[in-house]
């Protein structure tokens, strides 16, 4: 279901709906859950990967977090099977755990739900962007040689992905700042296609807290690349990642 659908539901929902364009995580899990239909139970778990990724520093607590996500996203689809919404966002979960546990087997069942995804909907700008920072993620966390022999990863596919995510949407913030981010985390070098992919980002409009949050963190990189300095660029890249507070 599209996000703006989500928008013209009952009053437990569009109470859940505007602390999720606020960004007020905790009370759309509160609300989200309260109305218990498939699209707000998509927004609860949406709420619980953004605190686990950028809000948490304990790994088992964040673990956890994505855990109980993941079941709101299982209810949804136990009310919705046919929701390509919660089907994606089950995937990010599940990537989430992989990454949390580097668990060779999640990661991998991440990618296929991701491309079943694709495959149902070919024009979901998520689903490829997803899949180009699973592709980029996965290389920049083992090397392009453990990436590809063990999981399949590619970077030629990280650039197809990403690339088609923009064509179907360019002014979504936060494609354009994990497409920066990764090719920063892949290479210092990619400076300049960063700042390149990243030029403009403060006048995107954010349509929720998430994508606010992304914007932001877009600004705050683009800044950094503007310095000059590829390195230190590098590791705010590094910094703005999910779980990169985890100690």
């Amino acid at each position: 279901m599209a996000f703006a659908a989500l928008l013209i539901a009952t009053p437990a929902l569009a109470d859940a709906a505007s602390a999720f364009r606020a960004g007020q995580w905790a009370v759309v899990v509160r609300d989200g859950r309260a109305e218990a239909t498939p699209a707000s139970l998509i927004l609860a778990g949406r709420a619980q990967l953004s605190i686990a990724g950028y809000e948490t520093r304990d790994k088992a607590v964040a673990l956890a977090i994505v855990t109980r996500a993941e079941q709101d996203f299982d209810a949804a689809l136990a009310k919705a099977p046919g929701s390509l919404d919660a089907q994606l966002q089950k995937a990010v979960a599940i990537g989430y755990r992989a990454q949390l546990t580097r668990g060779i087997g999640l990661a991998k069942d991440a990618r296929k739900r991701f491309e079943a995804v694709r495959k149902a909907d070919p024009k979901n700008a998520l689903a490829w962007g997803a899949l180009g920072g699973w592709h980029g993620g996965s290389i920049a966390s083992v090397g392009s040689f453990m990436a590809g022999a063990v999981l399949g990863a590619k970077k030629a596919e990280m650039e197809r992905c990403y690339a088609e995510a923009l064509r179907l949407a360019p002014g979504v913030p936060s494609t354009r700042l994990f497409f920066a981010v990764t090719l920063l985390d892949l290479d210092a070098g990619n400076a300049k296609r960063a700042a390149s992919l990243l030029k403009g980002i403060d006048a995107l409009p954010a349509v929720d807290g998430f994508e606010a949050l992304m914007r932001a963190q877009g600004v705050q990189l683009a800044a950094a690349l503007a310095r000059g300095d590829n390195a230190a660029a590098q590791v705010t890249a590094r910094r703005l990642k999910a779980f990169s507070a985890i100690s």
